[in-house]
């Protein structure tokens, strides 16, 4: 049985992929605060694991409330990961969740070499870390994630918050932008992949589908048959992913076949 060490088991990702994955794969939990070096340390002398998964950030939101302690977890924290893991002989793979807010924003699908050009602290610090990790360790497979949805996701995301938004007849201010949204079930099948494979790369995950955040709303609002509040900006960007790489690596799986089925 392959031994999978994570991170931010507590998290939105690392609950799901543990609640599936718990059984087919022996899981360990590092509990301890990522800032902590001392205790890494001692984490990975004691334990044997062939792969690391880090789950563990601050969100969007959380970074730009705090900016200090964002830049100390979303970065800082990797690097210590990083020049602990290459203490070890046997090297695991580093499994690094990452961010399609790492591009800039284009009217076509992003390639894995797409332009990157954050415009957010989360986006920059992920794109520091993905650097940082190309740069000191070899056995890495960097995923960067565009937008999730699922069950029991924390209201910081927009469809959560959106429904709450509608539930209690707040404002709801929406600009003419375009995600691509895949469902937390997909995005750890597609971590699993990664595992079973041992893929090392840079790749994105995603639905490889187009849909507006006015699309969505009015989904949503049908769905719970109550009217929006609705103020609609003219700011408009797209970030939606290719996919092309991820297939032709394998990964053959339907992503999002019952789409936004919240």
């Amino acid at each position: 049985m392959r031994v999978i060490a994570i991170n931010g088991y507590k998290s939105f990702i690392g609950k799901n992929f543990v609640r599936k994955y718990k059984k087919k794969y022996k899981i360990i939990h590092y509990k301890k605060n990522i800032n902590n070096y001392k205790n890494f340390n001692l984490f990975i002398k004691k334990n044997n694991f062939d792969f690391f998964i880090h789950f563990a950030s601050l969100s969007r939101h959380n970074c730009e409330k705090n900016k200090i302690l964002c830049q100390k977890t979303n970065f800082e924290a990797v690097k210590k990961i990083i020049k602990n893991l290459n203490t070890l002989k046997k090297k695991p793979l580093f499994i690094f969740i990452s961010s399609s807010y790492v591009y800039e924003s284009s009217k076509n699908k992003l390639r894995e070499n797409s332009k990157v050009n954050p415009t957010t602290l989360y986006g920059s610090l992920k794109l520091r870390c993905e650097n940082y990790i190309m740069n000191k360790y070899k056995n890495y497979c960097i995923l960067r994630l565009f937008n999730i949805y699922g069950k029991d996701q924390p209201s910081t995301f927009f469809i959560p918050d959106i429904i709450e938004k509608i539930k209690k007849k707040k404002l709801i201010e929406l600009n003419k932008s375009i995600r691509d949204y895949i469902h937390v079930n997909d995005v750890i099948k597609i971590i699993d992949f990664v595992v079973k494979n041992n893929v090392n790369s840079i790749l994105n995950v995603g639905s490889g589908k187009s849909t507006s955040l006015n699309f969505l709303l009015n989904k949503i609002s049908k769905k719970l048959k109550i009217k929006p509040i609705l103020k609609i900006n003219k700011k408009q960007d797209k970030f939606v992913a290719s996919i092309q790489k991820l297939r032709k690596i394998g990964y053959l799986n339907k992503i999002n076949e019952k789409i936004f089925n919240f």
